[in-house]
């Protein structure tokens, strides 16, 4: 037991009285959860692990939803000295096939949720040798400080390259890092953390609900669905509930942009805002300018926009920017040089194949990165290379059925360099060709196809081989044919000499990540590869006359 040090948990031994969580039912009211209620039922939640015989060592599951439920059964679980283990709420069909993955995983003691979801999970769980409880509604407490566990959480990898993998975080990376965070932030106790990431995600789970707990500061959240359907009322709880720190995936910029009209923020108050964690993705310069541009006038600081690098294997961040009042910093880089191992050619004006790119801050305290070559060895700043983690924060390793270990040097299949200790990733060592002599990534076509299409958010670009030739395929869901001749077109004419294709879709087929990263392994080995692609090509640069436009026409 640890009570002697801080650690997060510590609000349970005396539950702050001024500070309390609220969430959303969806629909725009509010309801406020004081720390000592909550205290309570996990005291509760523990006694009722307890009375099952379920304690150190053992693993139980949870539904990730976006509740006070989730919240009061995870940290009862830890306060029993079991491990949580959180699953991605889907639909029943694909619940079935997920938890035999995370059973086969974790092999759990048992499933954990609240009354009103037990019965659900018990017709899927219990045939999988799981058995299915429901938290206690009332009844006797634990008493006592908490039976700190020795892991303290398996989380899932987003599963951007694959299935996603439990990642074991052990109780010391877990609890130094969430500390490390509040000196990353500044975080005190009147700080107000607002969120809508979901907390099966390593950021909604880690950055947005563990931190603030840590700290015992009051807390703001809705759902996911909630947020995508309605962004506004996401960005009034911020300004009414005056909230100085969020964190949002880069994709949520753009959806902002496209829902959000200046005249509907006039009332609204950003000013208390210090700090906006960016990160789950590579992040569009331009757009993270234009979502400045609409929310300065209601008093967002420039100085409070913290792109941010991380990921579950360590435990959370890796890199963010510091807050402070210079602009964030870019980097224009001629991505026709760029080779593993060698300097990255920055320019100095913007030129047909350069690509401004976006620090991702420095490495919080007790994490390294570095940036290796094709053999695994080191490189000095300025090279590029893939993007390797190490520090006091990486996991343990993989839970799949036995413990996987992760070396002490975490390589991330993540591209990227170093300039003035600030790292800038480029993209994913799988979801990239070389054309014409350069490295072209999948977020680089990615770009070009959601500035072009009418629907960006059902836009996702792939890169493979087909033929023997490299080749791009950008996929549409509910789109047009001439939608996708437009958009397969302007992909064309900024690509000489790759092969653009485009595949109308289905609404629902597109594939993507707990963080909304798209899968784009899976889906080039489900639609591209598949013998049914034929009948959802829609447009194909083979099948069209070269234009003097396309000959002429500068890369990226």
């Amino acid at each position: 037991m640890l009570a002697s040090t801080p650690h997060m948990m510590s609000w349970l031994e005396a539950p702050p009285r001024e500070h309390s969580l609220r969430f959303s039912d969806g629909h725009g009211t509010w309801t406020s959860h004081p720390y000592t209620a909550m205290a309570e039922q996990v005291r509760r939640n523990a006694h009722r692990l307890h009375r099952e015989g379920i304690g150190s060592g053992d693993v139980v599951l949870l539904p990730g939803q976006n509740t006070i439920g989730f919240v009061t059964s995870l940290y009862g679980i830890l306060h029993a000295g079991a491990t949580p283990a959180i699953v991605a709420p889907v639909g029943p069909d694909a619940m079935v096939s997920r938890l035999k993955t995370v059973i086969n995983s974790v092999r759990p003691a048992a499933f954990l949720a609240t009354a009103d979801y037990a019965p659900f999970l018990e017709g899927l769980a219990r045939p999988l040798g799981c058995r299915v409880l429901a938290e206690a509604e009332d009844g006797p407490m634990d008493d006592g400080a908490p039976d700190l566990p020795e892991v303290a959480l398996v989380q899932f990898s987003s599963g951007s390259t694959g299935d996603p993998r439990g990642v074991q975080i052990p109780w010391s990376a877990l609890n130094t890092h969430l500390f490390g965070i509040h000196e990353w932030l500044s975080i005190d106790k009147d700080s107000r953390v607002v969120s809508w990431l979901p907390f099966y995600h390593d950021m909604g789970l880690v950055g947005c609900l563990l931190m603030p707990l840590a700290k015992g500061v009051s807390a703001s959240y809705m759902s996911p669905h909630e947020f995508i359907g309605n962004p506004l009322r996401w960005l009034r709880e911020v300004s009414e509930f005056g909230a100085t720190a969020c964190a949002v995936a880069a994709f949520s910029l753009s959806h902002i942009l496209r829902r959000v009209r200046p005249e509907q923020l006039e009332e609204l108050d950003f000013s208390r805002m210090r700090s906006v964690i960016i990160g789950a993705e590579r992040i569009d310069p331009d757009v993270l300018s234009a979502f400045h541009r609409l929310l300065a006038p209601s008093g967002l600081a420039h100085s409070a926009l913290l792109p941010a690098y991380g990921m579950a294997e360590a435990t959370l961040a890796v890199t963010g920017v510091r807050p402070d009042p210079r602009v964030v910093h870019t980097q224009l880089v001629d991505t026709s040089a760029l080779e593993i191992g060698k300097p990255v050619l920055i320019s100095a004006v913007d030129t047909p194949s350069a690509t401004r790119l976006v620090s991702c801050g420095r490495t919080l305290t007790g994490v390294g990165v570095n940036i290796l070559d094709a053999d695994g060895g080191p490189l000095p700043e300025g090279m590029f290379g893939e993007i390797a983690v190490r520090g006091y924060s990486l996991a343990t390793g993989y839970r799949q059925g036995e413990l996987t270990a992760l070396d002490d040097q975490h390589r991330t299949g993540d591209m990227g360099f170093m300039v003035d200790d600030e790292l800038y990733v480029v993209g994913r060592a799988g979801d990239s060709v070389k054309v014409n002599g350069r490295w072209l990534f999948a977020e680089d076509v990615q770009g070009l196809a959601v500035a072009a299409s009418p629907k960006p958010q059902r836009t996702v670009a792939l890169l493979g081989s087909l033929s023997g030739a490299n080749a791009a395929v950008v996929v549409l869901e509910d789109c047009t044919a001439a939608e996708a001749s437009g958009v397969g077109r302007s992909v064309a004419a900024r690509l000489p000499g790759l092969r653009v294709m485009v595949l109308l879709v289905p609404h629902g087929t597109l594939r993507r990540t707990t963080s909304g990263k798209p899968r784009r392994r899976a889906m080039w080995q489900e639609l591209v590869m598949s013998g049914d692609m034929a009948s959802q090509v829609a447009w194909d640069s083979l099948d069209e006359a070269p234009r003097p436009a396309d000959r002429s026409a500068a890369g990226l």
